[in-house]
C-alpha cells in the first residue's frame, strides 16, 4: 500500500518483524496499538502472530479493518460483489457538498476565506458523492462492518493518491499540481488470509495498554513534534464520516483532544514510562528514531526500569514531507524490553 505518512514503517516491517521473530515463536499473539497504516500489524500477521491493532485516531482503525479482518474479498451482496463494488465507487454521481465547499478548488468555505485548494472541483465533488453513497448504505445496514471498511479504505487511498499536498494535511499548495488534477481511482486489494485471528480496537494507547492480554506488544509512537490530528485531519474526516468546522485558512477538524504527549519534547519521556507501566506483557518491542523528542540515553534510562533493554539498529531514508526536512539517512531503532 503507497502511502504518504509520517513515520510510516512500510520499507522497514521486513527488518522489524525479523527481529521480532528471533524472540517470539510463530502463533504468538502480539499488539499494535499505534498501529498507523498498519504495515506492521499485516508483516506481523503474514509471519503468523495473531494481531490486536489499535489506534487513537479512526482512520488508522480503517486500515487496519481491512488489511487484517477482510481476509478475502468480502461479499458486497448488496451492490453485486467486490469488482461490482468497485465499479460503483468509479461511477458514482457527483455531489456538490462538505468537500466540495470546504476542500475544492471551487468551494466556498463556510468561514468566509478563499477556496481551500485540496482536490480539483472534479474530485472534491466525487468524493461528496461516494461519502453520500457510504453513508447511505451503511445507514441501510447494507455493509457488514468489514465492508464498510473495505470501502472507507478505498475513499482514503484514492483521495490520498489525487491531494494537492506536499505530503501531510497541514495545508495544500498554492496551485493545483498534475497528479491532483488526476481522477479518483479504485483498484482491487489483494486480500491476505493470515493464520492468526485478528481483533481491532479503537483508542489511546494510554487507554489501552492495561487491557492487552498478549504475548508481545510492538510500539510505533509518534517522534517529531507535528501531530498526527492535525497533519490528517482531511483523512480522519473521510473514516468519521462527519462534517466537522473546518477552520482556520487550513480547515482543520479540531483535533486537540487528540494531540499525543509523544509529540512534545517536555512530555514525550512521561508518555513513555506511562504506558510501560500499564503494559502487562513478557516482551515490548519499541521502534523509535534518532529524531525522537526523547534522546537515546534517556529512553534506555527510562526502558531499563522495566526490564532488560536489547537494541537493534537500521538506517533507512528520512521521511521527507517538504524541503525543510533534512536529506540523508536516519537511524531506526527497535528496542526490545523483557520483562524483569
Amino acid at each position: 500500500m503507497s502511502y504518504r505518512y509520517l513515520g510510516n514503517k512500510t520499507r522497514l516491517a521486513d527488518w522489524i518483524v525479523g527481529e521480532i521473530a528471533r524472540v517470539l515463536p510463530a502463533g504468538s499473539s502480539i499488539a499494535d496499538p499505534m498501529c498507523g497504516t498498519a504495515s506492521v500489524s499485516i508483516a506481523l500477521a503474514r509471519a503468523g502472530h495473531s494481531v490486536t491493532a489499535a489506534d487513537a485516531l479512526t482512520f488508522p482503525v480503517v486500515h487496519a479493518r481491512t488489511r487484517l479482518l477482510a481476509k478475502e474479498e468480502p461479499a458486497f451482496s448488496a451492490l453485486g460483489g467486490y469488482n461490482k463494488a468497485l465499479g460503483w465507487m468509479r461511477s458514482a454521481a457527483p455531489v456538490e457538498g462538505y468537500f466540495f465547499r470546504e476542500f475544492g478548488e471551487a468551494g466556498a468555505p463556510a468561514n468566509g476565506r478563499a477556496p481551500r485548494l485540496y482536490f480539483s472541483s472534479t474530485n472534491a465533488a466525487h468524493i461528496d458523492g461516494l461519502r453520500d453513497g457510504i453513508r447511505k448504505l451503511a445507514a441501510a445496514g447494507a455493509l457488514t462492518e468489514v465492508e464498510h471498511s473495505v470501502l472507507l479504505h478505498h475513499l482514503i487511498l484514492a483521495t490520498n493518491k489525487v491531494a494537492n499536498i506536499s505530503g501531510t494535511y497541514g495545508y495544500f499548495r498554492r496551485t493545483i499540481s498534475g497528479p491532483a488534477l488526476r481522477p479518483l481511482t479504485f483498484e482491487p486489494l489483494k486480500f491476505d488470509c493470515t493464520p492468526g485471528e485478528h481483533t481491532v480496537l479503537h483508542g489511546p494507547v494510554e487507554d489501552l495498554a492495561s487491557t492487552l492480554k498478549v504475548d508481545a506488544v510492538y510500539l510505533d509512537p509518534p517522534y517529531t513534534k507535528r501531530q498526527y490530528a492535525g497533519n490528517y485531519h482531511v483523512l480522519e474526516t473521510l473514516a468519521c464520516e462527519d462534517e466537522p468546522v473546518a477552520a482556520g485558512d487550513g480547515g482543520l477538524r479540531p483535533w486537540t483532544d487528540q494531540a499525543s504527549d509523544f509529540c512534545y519534547r517536555r512530555s514525550a519521556g512521561q508518555a513513555f514510562r506511562e504506558t510501560l507501566k500499564r503494559l502487562d506483557v513478557p516482551h515490548v518491542f519499541i521502534s523509535y528514531s534518532e529524531d525522537g523528542q526523547v534522546g537515546e540515553d534517556e529512553l534506555a534510562s527510562i526502558l531499563s526500569d522495566f526490564g532488560r533493554v536489547t537494541l537493534h539498529e537500521q538506517p533507512h531514508m528520512r521521511y521527507r514531507s517538504n524541503d525543510r526536512v533534512k536529506d540523508g539517512d536516519v537511524l531506526e531503532r527497535l528496542y526490545h524490553v523483557e520483562a524483569f
